[in-house]
């Protein structure tokens, strides 16, 4: 099959959704499809064999879209349709695949060219837009939550990335046509010639002795940065040589979390690295003694938990529907998303070292069994069986 895939974000960079997008694209291309991959302007060339990337014109004076729901994104959305048009208007598909609201580019293109499309729902978009603000009114809200039925509808097979939205979809569409296509950890690059986890926690300061807490990741509110630093405070308290390592972040993110670990006192048991590619994460995951999930909106599973998983470290997550239909008690901690409550899971694993091993091995296991390449390339194929 010869498919339009739709990717509404910077591409490539190291996070969630362009991940997917990359592990979908491969998947396509190894089942021997051939994919013209249309994305923002903006991100990292990479080559995947029988994948084209397309990129949609810059904007002067727009900026690269930012992670959410934002301006921008509207701006190079519309810049999308017009040129997803094009290439339907100049080329022959047997497929659309449209990645969230790019949905709302295929659903009128796809009955204008008779092309059959795929909706991959990576989250409920109307509920993130009634938690982020973007959208204040119920007016709207409802429009928005119409449109987003009707694109399901309209799409001949709709992908979910995980339980609850798998929930969400069949409430809408028949469950026939929903398949669930789990993420699967990601494999980061070689690190940098001549870096070692030791070396690198020499540079970060991190002494003999020290007990290490990584979280990796963006610090959008959703992620529960707060929840992580107030419980960082409270950890801090009764073990003060826990140091805690932030990888990720926009500037602005950085410098609110790091004043608000000085406002609580903790400066000096808190590391923030700002944004880092993925060469690095390897060594962040093996300084780790605890890997962090504080994330406290939002239904989908976040992708780091499959990756942390594999790490073999131990992992504390909230007990939140986002992370309990993959995670349970027997391969990671979860704690209420409160800071006394979180901080005491972080607490419990930093205490019991073979409480960590245990858990780490297990969650190790449990990923590498339920969530590994060739299971992802099987759900895929199945999923495009329906198109046919």
């Amino acid at each position: 099959m010869r498919i339009l895939f739709l990717a509404p974000q910077p591409f490539f960079e190291a996070r969630g959704t362009p991940i997917n997008v990359r592990n979908v694209v491969t998947a396509l291309s190894g089942l021997g499809h051939s994919v013209d991959l249309l994305v923002y302007p903006h991100g990292e060339d990479v080559e995947i064999p029988n994948v084209s990337i397309h990129r949609v014109a810059r904007v002067p004076g727009v900026k690269k879209a930012p992670i959410g729901p934002s301006k921008e994104k509207l701006v190079y959305d519309a810049v999308m349709f017009f040129h997803a048009f094009w290439l339907l208007f100049t080329r022959r598909y047997d497929a659309v695949h449209a990645v969230e609201d790019s949905a709302f580019i295929a659903w009128p293109l796809c009955w204008l060219f008779r092309t059959p499309f795929v909706f991959d729902m990576d989250s409920v978009m109307s509920d993130q837009l009634r938690y982020s603000g973007f959208i204040g009114d119920g007016m709207l809200l409802r429009l928005f939550t119409w449109m987003e039925t009707s694109a399901l509808t309209s799409a001949k097979v709709v992908i979910t990335v995980c339980q609850s939205l798998t929930e969400a979809a069949v409430k809408r569409v028949p469950a026939g046509k929903v398949h669930q296509v789990e993420d699967i950890p990601m494999e980061p690059p070689a690190p940098p010639q001549g870096y070692t986890a030791d070396r690198l926690k020499k540079e970060l300061g991190i002494g003999e002795g020290r007990l290490t807490v990584v979280y990796t990741g963006n610090l959008e509110p959703y992620q529960g940065g707060d929840l992580m630093i107030e419980s960082a405070g409270e950890v801090v308290k009764r073990e003060p040589l826990a140091v805690f390592v932030i990888v990720g972040g926009s500037e602005a993110d950085v410098e609110k979390y790091r004043r608000k670990a000085e406002t609580l006192g903790i400066s000096a048991n808190v590391i923030f690295t700002g944004h880092k590619g993925p060469e690095w994460m390897q060594l962040f995951y093996e300084m780790a003694d605890i890997l962090l999930s504080p994330r406290v909106k939002g239904t989908n599973t976040p992708l780091k938990i499959y990756t942390y998983l594999k790490t073999g470290k131990a992992v504390v997550a909230t007990d939140l529907p986002t992370h309990t239909q993959v995670l349970n008690s027997d391969i990671a901690v979860l704690a209420k998303p409160e800071k006394l409550a979180y901080s005491e899971g972080i607490l419990l694993l930093l205490k019991d070292k073979e409480l960590r091993e245990r858990l780490g091995g297990r969650g190790k296991d449990f990923v590498e069994k339920n969530f590994n390449r060739q299971m992802f390339d099987k759900k895929i194929a199945s999923a495009y069986e329906n198109l046919r």
